[in-house]
């Protein structure tokens, strides 16, 4: 295994028990079995190894997501097995890396869903403005229960299941009415 992954999954692995700040690379070097100096060979801190996991983080989508829905349970999926690492990400000096990692990964998959079946009609701006609307309501819940020492795995998966079919059900079509409003001024 390269260093490089090493070290990712090293740190993803001791922030099953540990909070960011109680992290150094001296510990995180130890339990890689590397030299302090390789890990500044590859990174300038730990908030550059998490910014290289977030950048390459594969959310293991097995297949393509058909629809919204889908999407964002997959998403959910992949949130609640790595749960900890992103609440104590959250909840750190990191904080704006786990923001910027859910809001682009969300908007990403939502406008590429959407916009695969537009016709030529279709206003892209319009599609691209309604995944970054959608997708910053549902990141702030992500956020909101990452603030929630209380909640498990299984319980945040619970709750943003529930929060997935109602802004689907609800909030979907709102901002992409909105949108197209805002389109056509």
């Amino acid at each position: 295994m390269i260093t490089e992954a090493k070290l990712k999954i090293a740190l993803k692995d001791m922030m099953k028990t540990k909070k960011l700040k109680d992290i150094n690379v001296t510990a995180l070097c130890r339990k890689c079995g590397i030299h302090r100096q390789t890990f500044y060979y590859h990174y300038t801190d730990i908030y550059d190894l998490i910014a290289a996991i977030f950048l390459n983080e594969n959310l293991g989508f097995k297949k393509k997501p058909k629809d919204t829905k889908s999407v964002l349970r997959g998403f959910v999926d992949y949130v609640a097995k790595n749960f900890l690492f992103l609440r104590s990400t959250y909840n750190s000096a990191a904080r704006d890396l786990t923001d910027d990692f859910i809001f682009g990964k969300l908007t990403t998959f939502l406008f590429e869903l959407w916009t695969k079946d537009s016709k030529p009609t279709e206003d892209v701006d319009v599609l691209r403005n309604c995944a970054r609307r959608f997708a910053h309501f549902i990141s702030d819940e992500f956020e909101f229960c990452f603030k929630d020492p209380t909640l498990t795995p299984i319980s945040f998966k619970n709750s943003m299941s529930r929060f997935i079919d109602l802004a689907v059900d609800v909030l979907e079509p709102a901002v992409l009415s909105f949108s197209k409003q805002e389109l056509n001024r």
